[in-house]
């Protein structure tokens, strides 16, 4: 069972949608890994400026951005930034 809930914001939702159902399926892996342990993995990036995370898709895929809420055990999704190709 997750350690962490997920939460999106309407922006991530709407991008979400309009991802291609290939790489939404490999954001959905990314999101249940981040719902384990949204700040261990290597391959994320902390802005501290912005207080977010990011982390690839997959494959050239794109990143998502998230928030976490440590105390709440929470993870925001922010949005979807999709790769290039």
């Amino acid at each position: 069972m997750p350690r962490y809930k997920l939460k999106s914001v309407t922006e991530a939702d709407r991008q979400y949608a309009n991802l291609p159902e290939a790489t939404r399926r490999l954001a959905d892996r990314r999101i249940q890994e981040l719902l384990d342990d949204p700040t261990g993995n290597l391959d994320q990036q902390y802005d501290q400026q912005f207080d977010q995370w990011s982390i690839p898709i997959g494959d050239d895929k794109g990143w998502i951005f998230y928030a976490v809420v440590e105390n709440a055990q929470l993870v925001i999704l922010l949005r979807f930034l999709p790769g290039l190709n």
